[in-house]
C-alpha cells in the first residue's frame, strides 16, 4: 500500500488481492483516529485501487484498514496502515 499525505487529507493506492475469491465489485476503507482504538470508525468505499480521504484533523496519527467485496461478501481487512496527518502551517515566515 502507497500513501501520499498532507495536513488534512490521505491518498492510499493499493494492488488488487493476488487471488481474490471472485470478482472486486469494490472497496471498503475503514479508518479511525489511533488514539480511539476503533470505537468511532469511519469507511469510504471505492470501486478503483485508489482513494482520497479528506476532513482529517492535521497532526493525526490515523490507522487504516482495506478490504474487498466480491459476490460472495467482504473478505478480511488488510494488515492496519498508521498514517500521521501532516502539522498545521502556522503561517510564521522563518528568516534563513
Amino acid at each position: 500500500m502507497k500513501e501520499r499525505v498532507l495536513q488534512r487529507s490521505v491518498e492510499l493506492s493499493w494492488q488488487e488481492p493476488e487471488h481474490p475469491n471472485g470478482v472486486i465489485t469494490e472497496y471498503e476503507i475503514k479508518y479511525y483516529e489511533k488514539d480511539q482504538r476503533e470505537r468511532t470508525y469511519s469507511t469510504v468505499k471505492t470501486k478503483s485501487t485508489s482513494v482520497s480521504i479528506n476532513n482529517l484533523k492535521p497532526g493525526t496519527v490515523y490507522v487504516f484498514q482495506i478490504r474487498a467485496f466480491t459476490a460472495a461478501g467482504y473478505g478480511n481487512y488488510s494488515p492496519r496502515l498508521d498514517v500521521a496527518t501532516l502539522e498545521e502551517a502556522t503561517g510564521e515566515q522563518l528568516d534563513l
